[in-house]
């Protein structure tokens, strides 16, 4: 089991919305922070003082690399394969296998196949049906045969300032109908915290489902959220007149329940926000939205 102490010390490629919170976590229990961005200028402002904050854009290469994660105990990556190839094993394959730490990597359900009627764990074998989802399983493949590293299979992400909550109130929500859409969801909060839990008790190769108890029509979230608020939910748009981008469109297409028998059983871990609707109430709550 590796102790969560203050001589750990976290690398992460890609300080985003999951890796800022899962970072901001291990800071305040005493970690050591290094990370990666596109723009370090334009976030350091935001962030501690003591964060290490590197450059890396797809293409590049972080001079130097081995000498950060020789002092590194933990590394992880949340940078997307959305180009078709894993930008960061493209750059530092080498740095990466040498690397004797816990690896970890952030990806994303869409690796798995509609599955409509039965639910999905982690026993159910990963088979896309989307150009998304095929990057994101060979770059899981890529991370697992030269590292062993664990993965992290991502439902839809939401928390504060990311949620249904938010995009009505500037007047940004949608609501998509696609007969059969159904797909999962996961707060921020839960996925730091079960990737913490993974970490005090690493696994190697292990693959963990990040969502919540209760798969829904995205429908049903915004006429939900807009519920809470006290106003109309935004008219119903077809899927098949509905402008959208190509990520988007594979996103509708889903027909997926999801369920995690590693989660509680292995990890310990009993989410916070298990369902959609104790997630929006307590952004409201919070008044964090």
């Amino acid at each position: 089991m590796v102790k969560l102490t203050q001589s750990n010390h976290l690398f992460i490629f890609g300080l985003g919305y999951v890796g800022q919170h899962l970072a901001t976590e291990l800071h305040r229990r005493g970690w050591q922070i290094t990370g990666t961005t596109r723009n370090p200028e334009k976030l350091k402002p935001n962030l501690p003082n003591n964060w290490q904050i590197l450059r890396f854009e797809d293409g590049s290469k972080i001079p130097g690399l081995s000498t950060y994660l020789s002092k590194a105990s933990h590394v992880i990556t949340t940078i997307s394969a959305l180009a078709g190839y894993d930008p960061v094993m493209r750059s530092h394959a080498k740095e990466l296998h040498e690397f004797s730490g816990w690896i970890g990597y952030v990806s994303a359900t869409s690796v798995y196949p509609n599955q409509e009627n039965s639910f999905i764990d982690e026993t159910i074998p990963a088979a896309p049906n989307t150009k998304r989802g095929l990057a994101r399983l060979k770059a899981e493949q890529e991370w697992q045969k030269l590292c062993k590293a664990e993965i992290f299979r991502v439902a839809g992400i939401y928390g504060p300032r990311r949620n249904a909550i938010f995009s009505l109130l500037e007047g940004r929500a949608r609501i998509i109908e696609k007969k059969g859409q159904l797909s999962n969801r996961i707060h921020q909060e839960d996925i730091t915290n079960i990737i913490i839990a993974a970490i005090s008790k690493p696994r190697a190769l292990r693959i963990v489902n990040l969502c919540d108890q209760e798969p829904a029509p995205q429908g049903d979230v915004v006429r939900y959220a807009a519920k809470l608020l006290g106003m109309p939910p935004p008219e119903p748009i077809l899927f098949e007149t509905a402008d959208l981008t190509p990520m988007a469109r594979s996103f509708y297409t889903s027909k997926r329940r999801l369920k995690s028998v590693i989660v509680g059983p292995e990890l310990g871990v009993t989410l916070k926000y298990p369902n959609y609707r104790v997630g929006l109430k307590a952004l409201i709550r919070s008044e964090k939205i």
